[in-house]
């Protein structure tokens, strides 16, 4: 591998960053493009639970618009950002890295990260939305309107949490991988790690233990994944 100066690295990093900000600003127009089907799709889940929502401001469609475009921006460009990240800091830590082993980690994150899309979307956000719903059913008084704004924070906030924690294999590997944890610690650590998993669950979803526990399972199990991974990991 060639030596590379400070200034060379400086370079480097912000052609990396260039590509990276053109992946984004493609993936929000073609987002607003396509935001009226987004939206319809995002609103499903309140469909079956007959609520309605609703806009106080004249230019709150625009700015709903607008905002889905850059968040679905950010998430369509992720594995191309990703990619470019890997390309700039991995070398750091492995002399031998190809271009096969970003696209294999590349890929690993991304289908990940779908998954935990689809989990937020198909337990957590029904879950919730029917747990918030039931605080109401006895107050006669109180129609259930939502503002459209405060639904979609709501959603993207809990799609991208649970996208996020689904990275933990990758994360817990990657660490591993440079030296800042090992399998024995993962190991010795189960009990503390399985109660912040329990911690974590409370946070994500309703506070009862069927909801808790559909959080819980997935989570210990990408734990017990990465340490059996982390057995082939140097």
């Amino acid at each position: 591998m060639k030596k590379m100066s400070f200034i060379d690295h400086l370079e480097e990093l912000r052609s990396r960053l260039i590509k990276s900000f053109l992946f984004i600003i493609f993936f929000s127009f073609s987002g607003y493009y396509f935001s009226d089907n987004i939206i319809d799709f995002l609103i499903n889940p309140l469909k079956s639970n007959d609520m309605n929502l609703q806009v106080i401001k004249i230019t709150s469609i625009f700015m709903v618009k607008i905002g889905l475009s850059i968040i679905l921006g950010i998430v369509l460009s992720f594995p191309f950002v990703l990619y470019q990240f890997l390309k700039f800091i991995l070398p750091a830590f492995e002399s031998k890295l190809t271009n096969f082993k970003i696209v294999i980690i590349t890929l690993s994150c991304i289908i990940l990260f779908i998954i935990g899309s689809i989990f937020g979307y198909n337990i957590l956000i029904p879950i919730s939305i029917s747990f918030f719903k039931g605080l109401s059913v006895n107050l006669d008084f109180i129609t259930l309107n939502y503002t459209l704004e405060n639904y979609l924070v709501y959603l993207v906030w809990i799609l991208i949490a649970s996208s996020i924690i689904f990275q933990i294999p990758v994360i817990l590997i990657f660490l591993i991988k440079i030296g800042l944890l090992s399998r024995d610690y993962l190991r010795q650590k189960r009990k503390y790690i399985i109660v912040g998993i329990f911690i974590l669950a409370a946070l994500l979803s309703p506070p009862d233990p069927v909801s808790q526990i559909l959080v819980v399972i997935p989570l210990y199990l990408l734990f017990e994944i990465s340490i059996f991974l982390s057995k082939f990991i140097k």
